[in-house]
């Protein structure tokens, strides 16, 4: 199975932050990861469409008077989607190996 590359981010970002793996903290995650705003509508979008794939789960937090009474979405990644993520991971390994990129050190 492979994944787009915001999904692999996305999930990569949500291994990062388990078990506090929710929005704004993945959102924090990937700016600080990646140098670059990922629009929240992009992560949550991409969290919806890997949990009906079975690649994530999801479980509601309690709810909070700082939020206004809403509660956190916390997102864990599934045993089917790591096997997902290393899968895709290595294709890219393998399309790399051997390439020497410029600029690059290794």
């Amino acid at each position: 199975m492979t994944l787009k590359q915001t999904e692999q981010v996305v999930m990569l970002a949500v291994l990062r932050k388990q078990p506090d793996a929710y929005g704004v903290a993945i959102y924090e995650e990937l700016k600080t990861r990646l140098n670059k705003a990922v629009p929240m509508a992009t992560i949550y979008a991409n969290l919806e469409t890997l949990e009906k794939k079975g690649f994530l789960k999801s479980k509601q937090g309690q709810a909070t008077a700082e939020r206004g009474g809403r509660a956190k979405m916390f997102f864990e990644i599934t045993g089917k989607g790591q096997m997902a993520l290393n899968a895709s991971l290595q294709q890219l390994d393998r399309l790399r190996e051997g390439i020497k990129l410029a600029g690059a050190t290794a």
